[in-house]
């Protein structure tokens, strides 16, 4: 049966706290007994301020011990734009456990670290078989601040501040740490982020370790310039460590922090371990200036779970001291907090999937600052598959090759090195490369079964690659897929050992092309020939003459599918053949013949009907999505494409500059156009990025915690300005179908 704790006496508070404590006033010591004892439930926070002088306040906290307490309560301070002069830490132990007592929490900066992963509370993970209702801690927190506030409080500015610290420290107590931590982490990002700080400036950090002071504790201290939140940013870090504190002594003198710690093992035992002290300085200064930087991040609180998972994961091997010296530059700490905080999919390959393929592409922040031209992707790919002889061996390393290099782009993007325009042609030659080499890797091995394929005349059957979509655009972005198709030049027969029909051969090439390139998760890089002539009914690839008859005016081709091949582009195989692909694809879609506005507007209609849930907008297909610019631009291509080759482009904003070169369209549309297209596709690759799935790009509602970040990574200043600007934006792109009925 669980029993409460015996009354805590005077004699032994001050016993247990020694002489720091005992040196404190008598009735302050006589006040921090009644206030400690009136710590009852998991939300009980007790508080004293009394003013030292104008703008200084003195603060006594009570409240139950929980694994990160001090982070909170000095989160908050910083939140409420005070500043800490000093803190003195005390841990009092009650004096008697509960029967289904806990793990200890004393460690309230520091702590052992999770087992169960971020979010999921220690004390809680013990209380199998226990009654329902959390377990409280076997100690209590009893901490004096002294902090300078920017102007005179409210009257009922201290109720306010203690109503906000019992309810995080009631979610501490009661297993919901990470909701704590989440909320605290928004708070001071809020504030941090819109002041001085900024500029987010690395200040020096030195961390010492003393084991001769005390014979009990290992002592740490710290030396820093004091910054708003400072406090906050190293509690942070001291809680990713396997140490507990007893105490601590928060001092600031000129500017500088000088803070001391009193720490001992999960034993309660001095740390005397070399390694493991070298471990607790370096990872500590580290983690601290990771921890000041999150409020750059768009997602702080997710930027610190994934640089926690990160730090655990280094701290686990035995090179650790290796890779953590690579990550002190201050831009790979950047970099770091604007990926973490941006893309949860981006993180989950790096640190789940790709850790030690792509680590190195982190910290080399040179090659993040260059962008790779076709030849020099070419060529680094080539140097890294010569000395490889097994074809499944240079499978692989041409994956791994295209995982790096799109993980280094994204990271340029990410991290605004780039914008979108580059972005997105910097993934589209990564894919061009990428699609060149994977297509030679399947020509000698299915050559060494079948031959040559050959023409009638004996000489070897040309083929070509042809992009469309975002990829034959050189339009792609977060997420996007792949679209192909493949054409050879004709039917004939390969030359043995076994001999089969060209068109034989070819389906056989395609489908070891889609085996030989690999997609991490649905959508990314994922290879679609859905757009090939019959669809998914229709041979995988096609000889030039089948490609006519399907996309003709007498063929089956539908009027989608002649807006789809807008944006075909040879970008693999017989340049020649390439060539007439290119001569068939303008006969029919740029033959003169109108489109049929009826079955556009038909299929625009299923679109923003199908593809989008019920009640939410689509970025992408509800009414004013990309489509509607996308179709519009495309339609008025095929308009005047007859007369006027020069619009025949596969990228939609060089068609915009075409069509207002041509006088096709005025140049104050021609604005509108770019800059509703730039937006909405900004806007997508900001729901892929963030969400890690291709498909769902729906807004989520202006009120919620998404959209918020949404707009941080948007750069807009508050969600309201972004959905301002995405109701203008998609209502102007849904007045295109209003505004020119002769076109969708």
């Amino acid at each position: 049966m669980t029993q409460p704790p015996e009354p805590l006496t005077q004699e032994a508070l001050e016993g247990q706290l020694g002489r720091a404590y005992q040196a404190l006033d008598a009735a302050a010591r006589v006040r921090h007994l009644a206030m400690l004892q009136s710590v009852q439930k998991p939300e009980d926070a007790v508080l004293d301020a009394a003013r030292e002088g104008p703008g200084l306040w003195a603060v006594t906290l009570c409240a139950w011990d929980a694994l990160g307490a001090l982070s909170i309560i000095a989160g908050l301070f910083a939140a409420y734009r005070m500043n800490i002069q000093s803190v003195d830490v005390f841990t009092v132990h009650l004096p008697q456990r509960r029967a289904a007592a806990p793990v200890p929490a004393r460690a309230r900066l520091g702590g052992r670290w999770n087992p169960l992963g971020p979010g999921t509370s220690v004390m809680r993970s013990r209380q199998v078989g226990t009654p329902p209702g959390p377990a409280l801690p076997d100690t209590k927190l009893l901490d004096i601040f002294h902090v300078r506030a920017p102007e005179p409080p409210a009257p009922a500015f201290w109720d306010r501040f203690k109503g906000e610290m019992g309810g995080l420290l009631g979610l501490m107590v009661s297993g919901q740490a990470d909701r704590a931590r989440e909320a605290i982490i928004a708070r001071v990002s809020r504030v941090v982020g819109s002041g001085q700080e900024a500029e987010r400036q690395l200040f020096p950090v030195s961390v010492e370790l003393d084991n001769d002071a005390s014979s009990h504790y290992t002592l740490l201290s710290i030396r820093a310039a004091d910054t708003l939140g400072f406090l906050f940013a190293f509690a942070n870090a001291l809680t990713m460590l396997e140490v507990n504190i007893e105490r601590a002594e928060v001092r600031t003198q000129e500017g500088q922090v000088h803070d001391t710690f009193w720490l001992t093992d999960a034993a309660g035992r001095k740390i005397t371990s070399p390694q493991r002290l070298h471990e607790i300085r370096a990872a500590a200064a580290l983690i601290k200036q990771f921890t000041y930087l999150l409020p750059r991040s768009p997602n702080p609180a997710q930027a610190l779970r994934q640089f926690n998972a990160l730090a655990h994961q280094i701290l686990a091997r035995p090179d650790w001291t290796r890779e953590l010296r690579n990550l002190e530059s201050a831009r790979v700490l950047e970099t770091l907090a604007d990926m973490m905080g941006v893309s949860k999919f981006l993180w989950e390959d790096f640190l789940r999937m790709q850790h030690e393929n792509l680590f190195p592409v982190l910290v080399d922040t040179p090659a993040l600052e260059e962008r790779r031209s076709i030849p020099q992707l070419r060529l680094a790919l080539q140097g890294s598959l010569e000395s490889l002889v097994d074809h499944q061996a240079k499978v692989r390393e041409l994956n791994r090759f295209k995982d790096r290099e799109m993980f280094r782009v994204d990271l340029r993007h990410i991290t605004h090195r780039i914008g979108f325009r580059e972005f997105a042609e910097e993934l589209s030659d990564l894919a061009e490369v990428t699609v060149e080499q994977a297509s030679a890797l399947c020509h000698p091995t299915l050559q060494g079964r079948f031959g040559v394929p050959s023409l009638p005349n004996g000489d070897p059957c040309p083929w070509t690659a042809c992009a469309l979509g975002k990829f034959g655009g050189r339009e792609l972005g977060f997420g996007s897929d792949i679209e192909m198709l493949f054409v050879y030049q004709e039917e004939g027969s390969t030359r043995g050992p076994q001999v089969v029909r060209t068109s034989t051969y070819f389906n056989d090439f395609v489908r070891a092309f889609l085996a030989t390139l690999e997609t991490r998760r649905e959508g990314i890089f994922e290879l679609d020939l859905r757009l090939r002539p019959y669809g998914n009914k229709g041979a995988l690839a096609s000889s030039l003459a089948a490609f006519r008859d399907y996309y003709s005016g007498d063929g089956f081709a539908r009027q989608f599918e002649r807006m789809a091949l807008v944006r075909l582009r040879p970008v693999a195989g017989d340049p020649a053949l390439g060539a007439q692909v290119l001569e068939a694809r303008d006969a029919f879609v740029y033959s003169g013949a109108p489109l049929d506005m009826e079955n556009i507007r038909h299929l625009r209609g299923r679109q923003a009907s199908e593809l989008t849930p019920a009640g939410q907008v689509s970025a992408k297909y509800s009414p004013g999505g990309l489509v509607d610019v996308e179709y519009y631009v495309q339609a008025r291509q095929i308009a005047v494409g007859h007369g006027d080759p020069a619009v025949r482009v596969a990228n939609t904003l060089d068609a915009i500059d075409r069509l207002v070169h041509g006088g096709h369209i005025p140049q104050r549309e021609a604005e509108e156009l770019r800059q509703v297209y730039s937006f909405l596709r900004r806007l997508i690759d900001a729901l892929r990025a963030v969400r890690g799935h291709a498909k769902d790009l729906t807004i989520p509602p202006t009120e919620t915690r998404e959209f918020a970040y949404l707009a941080q990574r948007l750069q807009y200043p508050s969600p309201a300005a972004l959905r301002a600007a995405v109701t203008e934006r998609m209502d102007y792109a849904k007045g295109l179908w209003e505004g020119h009925p002769q076109y969708p």
